[in-house]
């Protein structure tokens, strides 16, 4: 007979959390993996993180019976042979002991990097650092920014260029769009000037040849191999251990987002005048497929026919205001246009037409699915 001892309730609402434990949970301290909480703020979600997951951690409430209960030891000797034993000797003693009334449940999530303190570098160096001494302002180094994101270290490895995070003299920051656009520009004339493979791309090689065309041509610009790494990061994909394959649709949506804000942006104008303008964007004699579903989410079309410039971070945050929005702007859209401007508020993770026909009418025109207000 096995007894046990109890000697005082334990106060659990400030100590103690009872978290469920997944497979995958599981196996990362079976393999002795490192886990970690993080919370951004305390009015954020708590977070436990992997090496290379990410979990989010709801509370659970529930009426079931969870006695939680902390052992102190045994009477019995651990160098004792069993033969020895009384089992009327086992005798488990406890400090105390607490019922529960609620799990933390972990839920897979897409981790996610915290940068909204983060300064901008548009391309002065002199400034950034002369900014750096300002006490009001906040600089990060990359591990602290790392550690303060609900994220785990390989998503964030993952994410990091591809925001356009970039390391200056020690600071985490995001290089500017307009920076962006600039290096990126340079960067594919200098690799075809030099005959570099695009598709095996050297983050070295690469900005040594951008250095010597900055150099040869007197620029004042400073490049950095961080910031070229950055820019590789953000259009290239790993295909070896050091090189770097250019992913040309990337590339293609970059300058036709540019394109769509500088040509379309106050005006409407036609698909085939605007692919024109978009070929013009790249640099001379770079050859990239143009394909305008790319595209999707970035332009309307106010008289079902031209396109115009149209950013998803202009629109309105709830969900029935947004459609609205959508249909003042636009009578009737092409569910594969309409998709990218509402599938951000889809929460509950609907199949696109079902979410679609609670807030607008839907039919079918040949291949096509239109969406329309009710």
């Amino acid at each position: 007979m096995t007894t046990a001892i109890l000697y005082s309730k334990l106060n659990y609402d400030s100590n103690y959390k009872l978290i469920q434990l997944t497979p995958e949970i599981f196996g990362a301290l079976y393999a002795k993996k490192t886990l970690e909480f993080k919370a951004t703020d305390p009015e954020q979600p708590v977070v436990l993180c992997s090496e290379d997951t990410t979990w989010i951690l709801k509370q659970k409430n529930h009426s079931n019976t969870v006695l939680l209960m902390k052992e102190v030891g045994s009477h019995i000797n651990s160098s004792t042979p069993n033969a020895l034993i009384d089992k009327a000797q086992l005798c488990t003693h406890h400090l105390g002991f607490t019922k529960l009334d609620s799990e933390l449940e972990p839920r897979l999530t897409e981790g996610q990097i915290n940068f909204t303190s983060l300064p901008i570098y548009n391309g002065d160096k002199s400034e950034f650092l002369n900014n750096t001494k300002d006490r009001s302002l906040t600089y990060w180094s990359l591990e602290n920014v790392k550690r303060c994101s609900p994220c785990s270290e390989r998503e964030f490895n993952n994410k990091w260029h591809s925001i356009g995070g970039c390391v200056i003299n020690g600071y985490a920051c995001l290089l500017s769009h307009d920076f962006i656009s600039r290096t990126l520009h340079i960067m594919l004339m200098s690799c075809m000037a030099e005959n570099l493979a695009l598709d095996e791309m050297e983050i070295d090689r690469t900005f040594e040849a951008v250095k010597k065309d900055i150099d040869d041509t007197d620029s004042n610009i400073t490049f950095t191999k961080e910031m070229i790494a950055t820019v590789i990061g953000k259009f290239c994909t790993p295909c070896g251990s050091t090189t770097w394959k250019l992913d040309e649709k990337l590339v293609s949506v970059w300058y036709g987002i540019i394109a769509l804000k500088k040509f379309a942006s106050s005006r409407m104008i036609s698909e085939d005048e605007f692919m024109i303008k978009w070929k013009s964007q790249f640099p001379p004699y770079f050859s990239c497929n143009l394909d305008f579903s790319v595209l999707r989410g970035h332009f309307y079309r106010p008289l079902g026919s031209g396109v115009q410039y149209l950013s998803v971070s202009t629109l309105p945050n709830d969900v029935r205001d947004r459609f609205k929005h959508l249909f003042k702007l636009q009578s009737t859209w092409e569910l594969e246009e309409i998709e990218p401007y509402i599938k951000g508020l889809n929460i509950k993770g609907l199949k696109i037409d079902s979410f679609v026909m609670k807030y607008a009418r839907r039919r079918k025109q040949g291949k096509r699915t239109l969406v329309s207000s009710r």
